[in-house]
């Protein structure tokens, strides 16, 4: 979501559409322009994201779909962002609007969004989730602190304040301590093998 729906709110729309799988993006504007702006278009043409299905609407086109998330792209849309049915999650991440500027402002927009905005989507839609139940520590926290540097479960723990013991098995509904899914993460985004799984001794 932006104001005008013409540029931001659109490219944003379009990538999440072309480079991440399972998930059907929708845009709007708080004030919409009723048109994408020619820039806009050119580069999603230009880049294979473009479809002919887009184009600029209100929010009250789109408020009843069932989001799991809403970004907004610009300051307005996230000051006037109304609440959803669902109590949708919302994030922000601001991007300059490119609007009556020159083209190469349009190619610069369209790799920042790609680069700053589909990692945050792909944290938020599927790894914003609790792995550290007795102290509510989610996936992006500890994945956060991996890409950081952290490579134990005791640097975890300093970084998060992830228990990275049993504790959690009273409450998490898998009955695992959390350590498993932190050393799984490890493996993941960290890259390496040699680790053990667990931190308890009845997992």
């Amino acid at each position: 979501m932006c104001t005008g729906n013409s540029c931001r709110s659109i490219i944003a729309e379009a990538l999440i559409n072309r480079y991440i799988e399972s998930v059907d993006a929708y845009s709007c504007g708080v004030n919409p322009s009723g048109k994408v702006n020619e820039n806009a278009k050119k580069v999603l043409q230009e880049n294979g994201c473009w479809r002919d299905n887009y184009y600029s609407k209100n929010l009250d086109e789109v408020i009843d779909i069932g989001f799991d998330l809403v970004v907004t792209v610009c300051d307005h849309a996230k000051e006037t962002c109304p609440t959803f049915p669902k109590n949708t999650k919302i994030v922000h991440l601001g991007f300059e609007d490119p609007d009556g500027k020159d083209y190469s402002i349009f190619e610069t927009t369209f790799n920042k969004i790609k680069e700053k905005l589909l990692p945050k989507v792909q944290i938020k839609l599927f790894n914003d989730e609790l792995v550290c139940w007795c102290k509510n520590i989610y996936k992006e926290p500890i994945i956060n602190a991996i890409k950081d540097g952290a490579t134990s479960l005791k640097e975890i723990k300093l970084k998060t304040t992830a228990c990275t013991g049993d504790s959690c098995k009273v409450t998490n509904p898998k009955g695992v301590c959390c350590s498993k899914d932190i050393n799984n993460l490890i493996k993941e985004f960290a890259k390496i093998e040699n680790i053990n799984s667990c931190n308890c001794t009845s997992c």
